[in-house]
This record gives C-alpha cells, sequence and structure tokens, in this order.
C-alpha cells in the first residue's frame, strides 16, 4: 500500500515484518494485532507511533476501542504528513498546523 511505503522509523523504510504487520491491521483490525502494531513508529522526526496518530484522527469517544481501517488509513497519512514548521503539507493531509 503507497501510504505504508511513506511511513519511516528512525532507521529509515519499514522493515518487511513491520509493513506486513500494518497491512494485516488494514485489513483485519483484530484487536490482537491493534496490541502488536500499536507501538510501531511510523515518522521517525518527530517520533510518532501509530497509536499517537490514532489518537490525533479521532474522537475521544473511540478512545479505548481498536480503529477501524479508515481511521487507520487518517491516521498514517496524518503521521505522513505531519508538518512540523506549520506549513501546509504538499500531499495535502489531513489534521495540519
Amino acid at each position: 500500500m503507497h501510504i505504508i511505503d511513506q511511513c519511516r522509523d528512525p532507521y529509515g523504510k519499514l522493515s518487511k515484518s513491520r509493513r506486513a504487520l500494518l497491512e494485516q491491521l488494514l485489513e483485519n483490525p483484530a484487536q490482537c494485532v491493534w496490541e502488536r502494531a500499536r507501538g510501531l513508529i511510523i515518522r521517525a522526526v518527530p517520533i510518532v507511533t501509530l497509536e499517537m496518530a490514532v489518537k490525533s484522527v479521532r474522537r475521544n469517544s473511540d478512545a479505548d476501542s481498536t480503529p477501524d481501517p479508515f481511521t487507520l488509513y487518517r491516521a498514517l497519512r496524518f503521521a505522513v504528513d505531519y508538518e512540523t514548521i506549520g506549513s501546509a503539507s504538499a500531499r495535502g493531509g489531513i489534521c495540519r498546523k
């Protein structure tokens, strides 16, 4: 998936196993898969984990439930498009500052 290709951890592109975990979560957002994937770093600078990104794009009422595929996609897009300076993203991502 194109959005997963844009995610980075402190070592660069995500490993095959981490990419596979994210793809599995997007296809089947089960609680056990979410528990394994929630701590993945999906942006290196500033560090953003998958859980941090999901919390940034969802309502408080959904805080403890497993995110649905659309919320996961929005969270990945948020992390990829995150701007520290506050300028507009080149890809027009959601939740810009």
